[in-house]
C-alpha cells in the first residue's frame, strides 16, 4: 500500500511539472503548458519544423499534425485549416518558434483569440500532455501575457 501511494504521488508530481503555472488577470486565466525540450533520445519527441507552432490530436504526436508559421484567428477557416480542430481536442503542442522577439505562443478555445482561458507554451518548449481541450486560434506574443 505504501509503495502504491509513493508511485501515485510521483506520477502526480510528474503530471504537475507539465502543467506549469496559472495566472489570472481581469477575469481571464492563463495556463502555462509544456517544458523546454531537452532532446532526450530515450523519449519520443514531437516533430515540428523550426519556426513553427504545431498541434496534434494525439499526445505522442504520431499523426494528424497541424502546423503554422504565423498566428491564425480561426483554425477551422483561417490561413491554415486544421481539419480535426472542430471535433478533436488538442493533446500535444510544440512551439518551435525561432524568433527571440516572441516569448510564447498563446492558444485560445475561441476564434479571434477569445475565451476565458488561454494556454501558452514558451518558445522552445513542447507539451506532449496538453490539457485535452478544443483550441480554435493562436498567436505569438512578445510580452508575458496572452491578453
Amino acid at each position: 500500500m505504501r509503495k502504491s501511494l509513493c508511485v501515485l504521488f510521483a506520477a502526480a508530481l510528474a503530471l504537475l511539472s507539465f502543467m506549469g503555472t496559472a495566472s489570472a488577470a481581469g477575469g481571464k486565466t492563463e495556463i502555462e503548458v509544456g517544458a523546454v525540450v531537452q532532446h532526450d533520445v530515450s523519449a519520443q519527441a514531437l516533430s515540428c519544423g523550426a519556426g513553427n507552432m504545431c498541434a496534434w490530436p494525439v499526445a505522442d504526436g504520431s499523426s494528424s499534425r497541424c502546423s503554422w508559421r504565423d498566428a491564425d484567428t480561426d483554425w477551422q477557416s483561417g490561413s491554415v485549416t486544421c481539419s480535426w480542430s472542430g471535433s478533436n481536442a488538442v493533446r500535444a503542442v510544440e512551439n518551435a518558434g525561432t524568433s527571440t522577439s516572441y516569448a510564447r505562443v498563446c492558444l485560445y478555445p475561441g476564434a479571434n483569440y477569445s475565451g476565458d482561458i488561454a494556454y501558452y507554451v514558451v518558445r522552445g518548449a513542447e507539451a506532449p500532455n496538453f490539457p485535452n481541450v478544443l483550441i480554435r486560434s493562436h498567436k505569438w506574443v512578445t510580452g508575458n501575457t496572452c491578453w
